[in-house]
């Protein structure tokens, strides 16, 4: 432990009586200055694959939800899954899609 404590004591001294070798003046500063990257995109990434999991894991429960209830004899759940009425749900599913989209935006812009 006392060795471990000797070597983390020497590399805070070497680190702080260190010098650089060549004269920094201000010009030097802006020359050798690095900028960091702009990272903004790799944020949305992010959120565009949480989005996804929650979008898909929202059907999935949604479908799973309606199937157990149709199996079980929930009468309402009988009455939308008519071949009649399948068609406005099918329907439902581009209008949703457009709508978020139109919500979204393109993407494009100043």
């Amino acid at each position: 432990m006392k060795k471990l404590f000797l070597i983390l004591i020497t590399f805070t001294t070497l680190t702080n009586i260190s010098y650089a070798s060549f004269p920094v003046v201000e010009s030097n500063a802006k020359i050798l200055a690095i900028e960091p990257e702009d990272d903004e995109d790799d944020g949305s990434s992010y959120w565009g694959i949480l989005g996804g999991i929650l979008f898909f894991g929202t059907i999935y429960l949604l479908v799973r939800t309606i199937w157990r209830a149709y199996r079980g004899g929930i009468p309402w759940v009988k009455k939308l899954l008519r071949w009649k009425n399948i068609w406005w749900l099918l329907l439902l599913l581009p209008v949703m899609f457009i709508i978020g989209l139109m919500g979204m935006g393109s993407g494009m812009g100043g």
